[in-house]
């Protein structure tokens, strides 16, 4: 899945709200994924408080635009 995403971390609830509004007004594209019944050691503190967690990535547009020219050559 690279395309130019990097992960940034891992997070839910309002939190995950604030990093996607920050990580946007920077300028970057955010992808997030859910996490995976096999990731759910790393999200037990999420569940204890209800929160669904995320995996967060980002990416520049500029690598977004690269990233589609190439696939369109």
């Amino acid at each position: 899945m690279n395309e130019g995403w990097n992960e940034v971390g891992i997070s839910g609830g309002s939190h995950l709200e604030r990093m996607v509004e920050m990580y946007q007004e920077l300028g970057f594209e955010v992808r997030l994924e859910q996490i995976t019944p096999e990731d759910r050691e790393c999200a037990k503190c999420y569940e204890e408080t209800g929160e669904t967690p995320y995996r967060v990535y980002v990416r520049s547009k500029e690598d977004a635009r690269e990233t589609a020219e190439g696939s369109e050559r």
